[in-house]
């Protein structure tokens, strides 16, 4: 038995900062080095933030990482550090050429130099990960290192999901712990589904594990930290705060080594046995699923907000569910005095619809001015008139009104200086209910992935933390969604036949036995399919569910395959583009 004193730290993930990011873990290992542990664990790709995408291949970036890792070592001192990096592990022969010749990497400083990098070896090219696009895979899974008495297998986040992996060779080779950067986006089930696989590496291999996430919001993604540090047999020794840096330290006992390859790499064989023991740190309470994704949101926005350049924010405020949780959310991430809500109000706004968005101005402490948009529909509808042989009505007004709250919202964010937050919800985004370059106009939608029966959940959750949305915001009737003339179900219905098609990917037949009406879901599914165009001319936003619109779910814009449109095509072009 040994004792290898662990020091974790959750960094911001802050893609390209390598300035930036440099402090961050320089800060972290003149820590480390104070608690006298023997190993400091970073996030996946600590140096250079993550996900990289194609900054990848700019050998500019990558000679530049290099340089900053090198600047790295010569600080290392006692402690050994495994820091997240990238590494070149081949002459790049042409652009065309695949795989890459650049790995994610986990290098290993000490006493001042690299003493070593571990390479990863599974590449994950599913959900919003591409991975094999821009990276050469590791060879050598079954590397172990000695730091001090204790052998240590590293591996980075991907090399841990797999049931037969790097994780399993190294403890095949003698590793007495294993070490994991991670860079793990956060969904709602994501938490639960770390620990349970954190837990079950730990119990096949029979050695701790120590998970080390990274935190932030980088465009879609929100990283929420929650590392981890389990026994061998499972149990949760540590857990960090979620949506927050952190440093923990603490005193791992691990068993003694079955058998120890004849390849294990020496870091250093230095063993305190001075040290006074660590009390055990108590870890961090789990957070409930609405305030998970609240939190998650607030992060993202801000994050996305200042990384681009921007300290205030500017939207829409209809006074409705959307809107008010999208302000809210801006108010928390930016500051109140930061964010500036636009009530602009059409011939025939309901009086306390406009009286709500103004309260909700005044409850969140935010700024908040009305124009009318009679002054603009008038004259643009008599413009139009000569070429469309009259004034705009029906669906071509309502659009026309959108668009043009649109243009208002994106000239007061020009000239001010303000990020464009567009409010619509995943509910809106699945059926093309929202208008193109209308409501959907904006530079980020904070609730682009919030189906709308969870806004509802989300704007509780948020007055537990003071009174902000107004209850009769809560139990009025949602506005009509565009198509309502073709019988769409209510919204718990349709979120629910959403999440099964989307995020679960379940057929017709399948969501049909689920005990759904058979016309309803090939409609909405109908509906669905046809607002793909739509969907591709969004702003970015936050993934909060398992599979989102966007990087999740890659779908053609032309598309001539049409399931559900023979039976139901009264639904067909229900959610024309142009709209």
């Amino acid at each position: 038995m040994s004792v290898l004193r662990v020091a974790g730290a959750q960094l911001e993930n802050a893609v390209g900062d390598l300035d930036g990011n440099s402090r961050r873990i320089l800060d972290a290992m003149a820590w480390a080095e104070e608690q006298e542990a023997d190993v400091l664990v970073l996030p996946e790709l600590a140096l250079t933030g993550y996900p990289l995408e194609d900054l990848a291949l700019r050998l500019e970036f990558v000679e530049a990482t290099r340089e900053a890792l090198e600047r790295l070592a010569r600080a290392s001192g006692s402690t050994t550090t495994v820091v997240g990096t990238i590494d070149v592990v081949a002459p790049r022969r042409s652009w065309d050429t695949l795989p890459r010749n650049v790995a994610i990497g986990a290098a290993l400083l000490s006493d001042g130099e690299v003493r070593g990098v571990y390479h990863k070896i599974l590449l994950p090219t599913y959900e919003v990960f591409d991975e094999a696009r821009n990276f050469a895979p590791g060879d050598s899974p079954g590397l172990v290192w000695r730091i001090g008495a204790t052998v240590a297998g590293v591996s980075v986040c991907e090399d841990m999901w797999s049931g037969d992996g790097p994780p399993e060779a190294q403890a095949a080779n003698g590793a007495q712990v294993l070490l994991v950067p991670n860079a793990s986006p956060f969904h709602r089930e994501k938490p639960r589904g770390r620990w349970e696989l954190a837990a079950s590496v730990a119990r096949r291999n029979g050695v701790p594990v120590v998970y080390v996430n990274c935190v932030g919001g980088q465009d879609e993604l929100v990283f929420d930290g929650g590392s981890l540090v389990v026994d061998a047999a499972g149990e949760v020794l540590y857990r960090a705060r979620q949506f927050e840096t952190e440093r923990f330290c603490l005193d791992l006992v691990t068993g003694p080594p079955r058998r120890v390859d004849e390849r294990v790499r020496t870091v250093h064989t230095r063993v305190r046995e001075d040290r006074a023991p660590l009390p055990p740190p108590r870890p961090a309470p789990t957070a409930d699923g609405a305030e998970q994704v609240w939190r998650a949101l607030v992060l993202a926005t801000r994050d996305f907000a200042r990384r681009n350049g921007a300290t205030a924010a500017v939207l829409g405020l209809s006074g409705g569910i959307d809107s008010s949780v999208t302000a809210a959310v801006a108010a928390e991430a930016l500051g109140p005095e930061n964010v500036l809500a636009l009530s602009m109000p059409a011939p025939g706004t309901a009086a306390e619809d406009l009286a709500a968005a103004r309260r909700l101005a005044e409850n969140l402490g935010i700024g908040f001015e009305t124009i009318a948009m009679d002054a603009v529909m008038g004259p643009l509808g008599g413009l139009l008139a000569p070429i469309i042989e009259g004034r705009p009505t029906g669906g071509t007004r309502q659009d026309l009104l959108a668009r043009m709250r649109g243009a208002v919202l994106l000239a007061v964010s020009d000239e001010l200086g303000h990020l464009a937050l567009a409010t619509g919800n995943k509910t809106e985004l699945s059926i093309g209910s929202a208008t193109l370059y209308g409501d959907m106009a904006g530079a980020f939608a904070p609730l682009k992935d919030c189906p709308k029966t969870l806004l509802y959940r989300l704007a509780r959750y948020r007055n537990t933390l003071g009174s902000a949305i107004q209850e009769s915001t809560l139990t009025r009737t949602p506005s009509a969604l565009r198509g309502e003339e073709i019988a769409l179900p209510p919204y718990e219905e349709l979120d629910e036949i959403v999440e099964r098609y989307v995020e679960r990917a379940e057929g017709l037949d399948d969501i049909v036995a689920a005990g759904f009406d058979p016309v309803v879901v090939r409609g909405v599914l109908q509906l669905i399919d046809d607002a793909e165009p739509k969907r591709r001319q969004t702003p970015p936003g936050v993934k909060i569910t398992a599979r989102a619109f966007g990087k999740d779910r890659r779908m053609p814009i032309t598309n001539a395959w049409r399931p559900f449109a023979d039976e139901s095509t009264e639904l067909a072009g229900a959610a024309e583009w142009s709209r």
